[in-house]
């Protein structure tokens, strides 16, 4: 009996058992715990993916496209709200909100385990982190009991992913072609585009007939849906990225405002004509004036205001100064400019602040004889020039002596030879910008 109690054979062994045992706890606690770590990988997954889809989509709404069809070859998707977009992606990595399982490619399951519950929040915010702009927030998330936890006092435990994208507006854009099924911006000839560096930007495709040529830095040539030319004109001089989201329409106010319903006839100049040799001084109306057709060496001297044409044929092949005026083309109307026109915007309008920096909203709806065409070989045009349903053909070439200013916003724009454009001291309300989705967080 005395060697046995003496004995220690086997000491080993129980202090080995009674080690295993809260060692085996904490590698079941540390498994537990890992459990949590992949579950929050597949949580932040879920938000990166749905707030870069809201961000996406959020900036297709602010670039002032609202429709989506079979017909519309642009990447930007505008059929949903940001906050759709961005579940059906939460969705498409597995995290839903209860009962609501039914986005396409949903990979969310009808019923979860007892005790588990998943939520998705998409947020839009204005502001972060003392920063002003456009953010789209994703906050995803999964509630689920602990197990051997439960013996630290912890009962659930809430898994989080979070992320958050800013629609950045890193460039200025001089001319925008807004038209999302064409080849919204067409660069021929041999163009040669000089003014202050700003981005040209197809809504649509960009085409080129030949490769232009640029004048200092700061340019750049942008398209949502791609480049249409011959071999080697897309490689240009300057940047380019021909897979953009759309850029901003901030001149779309101008669709809607209640001085479009303005109507009259009123011939200016006497009959509407200003033959050679003549001049014409002419001053704004409170309702319209219509046909007005300056003729080679006539001159037209207008009066600083805003001046309303109602289903007119303007045409300006003579002379034409004005400073601080605003031409708005309304009804059934046309414009030609071919001849030595000076022409600036107001700083202010007091018509409508909305065309504070203006120089021409042109309304007339989508028709091939109301298309536009600038091109003359002293043409200097100062301001935001708005051409929302028609295609014009821009080589306006000259810096105007009142401002660096000279954009371009169509539903086509086509560059033929030389052209200025610059979107240096523009009016804040009439700058558009390209666009792009960045996490920031």
């Amino acid at each position: 009996m005395r060697n046995l109690l003496n004995c220690r054979r086997g000491s080993v062994a129980f202090a080995t058992v009674a080690a295993l045992v809260p060692l085996i706890g904490v590698v079941a606690l540390g498994a537990e715990a890992g459990s949590w770590y992949v579950t929050k990988q597949r949580a932040q997954n879920a938000a990166d993916a749905a707030a870069y889809s809201g961000g996406f989509t959020l900036a297709c709404s602010i670039s002032g496209i609202t429709t989506n069809n079979s017909n519309n070859n642009t990447t930007c998707d505008a059929a949903q709200t940001y906050v759709h977009r961005g579940k059906e992606f939460a969705a498409q990595n597995g995290f839903c909100n209860a009962g609501d399982t039914s986005y396409p490619g949903s990979t969310c399951v009808a019923s979860l385990p007892s005790g588990i519950s998943r939520t998705v929040q998409i947020a839009s915010l204005t502001s972060l982190n003392g920063n002003s702009g456009n953010f789209v927030r994703a906050t995803v998330s999964q509630q689920q009991p602990t197990y051997l936890a439960s013996v630290l006092g912890l009962s659930t435990v809430n898994i989080v992913g979070q992320a958050t994208v800013q629609i950045e507006k890193p460039q200025t854009v001089c001319a925008l072609g807004l038209n999302t099924q064409s080849s919204a911006l067409t660069i021929g000839g041999t163009s040669a585009i000089t003014g202050s560096g700003c981005a040209l930007m197809s809504d649509g495709s960009v085409k080129y007939n030949s490769t232009p040529s640029f004048s200092g830095s700061g340019w750049s040539v942008n398209a949502a849906s791609g480049c249409i030319a011959s071999s080697g004109h897309c490689a240009i001089s300057v940047p380019y990225n021909y897979n953009m989201l759309p850029a901003t329409n901030p001149l779309q106010v101008l669709d809607s405002e209640s001085f479009n319903s303005t109507t009259g006839n009123t011939n200016p100049c006497g009959n509407g004509h200003v033959n050679n040799s003549q001049t014409c001084n002419l001053s704004p109306l409170s309702t319209a004036y219509g046909n007005l057709t300056v003729a080679s060496g006539g001159t037209l001297n207008l009066a600083a205001g805003t001046y309303f044409f109602y289903n007119a044929a303007i045409n300006f092949s003579g002379t034409v100064n004005g400073t601080g005026v605003t031409l708005v083309l309304l009804g059934n109307s046309s414009l030609s400019i071919t001849g030595t026109v000076n022409l600036s915007a107001p700083s202010t309008n007091s018509t409508s602040s909305d065309l504070n920096g203006v120089l021409i909203d042109d309304q007339a709806p989508s028709a091939s004889n109301n298309a536009v065409t600038v091109n003359g070989g002293n043409i200097s045009l100062g301001g935001a020039m708005y051409f929302p349903n028609v295609g014009v053909t821009w080589s306006g070439n000259v810096q105007n002596t009142n401002t660096t200013c000279s954009e371009v916003v169509a539903n086509t724009i086509t560059i033929n030879g030389n052209a200025y454009l610059s979107s240096q001291n523009c009016a804040p309300g009439t700058i558009s910008h390209t666009q792009v989705v960045a996490l920031v967080q």
